[in-house]
């Protein structure tokens, strides 16, 4: 599996499906990250809580010339308002019974606050999904059972639960319970 863990999947965004504003904003643009965009993308998430600065800037830059994984960035009028990873996931030798199947994963949106209900999560993940759909048939994601709020876009996007019973090495679930879903993408 690529460096995209250890991940305690804690901390999303309220679910208020009322509070959606139009769609993204004007001037929107969602392109591929590369290393001048690991500080920012860095403070984002040690802003949530995430990890802390060195940490988030080191697994940037292992990541953006990694091939198993894709960032991409938001920017709004040449600032970055989020970023989001999608990546190889091959489960390891001697895995436990209920390991998640290998393939393209999405891991993990961050969105600035302020942000947040502009459509800026779902064009991340839309523009992550044709990425992925261009090596697969099929892309797998999974979240905290109470991010309600992912589970709508992540649904409204074709993804269906599969299981709440797996594991991914290195992540775990506050409340103990996850849930993976899987999306069929056409070729």
């Amino acid at each position: 599996m690529p460096a995209v863990g250890p991940m305690i999947v804690t901390r999303f965004a309220e679910h208020r499906p009322e509070a959606h504003g139009a769609g993204p904003p004007e001037g929107l643009t969602i392109r591929v990250a590369g290393v001048d965009d690991c500080q920012v993308m860095a403070a984002l998430e040690h802003i949530r809580g995430d990890v802390t600065l060195d940490e988030g800037e080191r697994r940037c830059r292992r990541q953006v010339d990694d091939p198993a994984v894709h960032l991409l960035v938001a920017e709004i009028g040449g600032a970055t308002v989020g970023f989001a990873r999608a990546a190889r996931f091959i489960p390891p030798e001697d895995p436990p019974p209920d390991i998640a199947p290998a393939g393209w994963y999405l891991f993990g949106v961050v969105v600035e606050d302020r942000w947040r209900r502009h459509g800026i999560g779902r064009a991340l993940t839309e523009a992550r999904l044709a990425w992925i759909g261009e090596r697969a048939t099929e892309a797998w994601y999974f979240t905290n059972a109470r991010n309600e709020a992912s589970l709508d876009l992540h649904a409204g996007l074709g993804f269906e639960e599969v299981t709440r019973t797996f594991t991914i090495p290195g992540t775990t679930f506050d409340g103990g319970v996850g849930v993976l879903c899987r999306a069929t993408l056409v070729r």
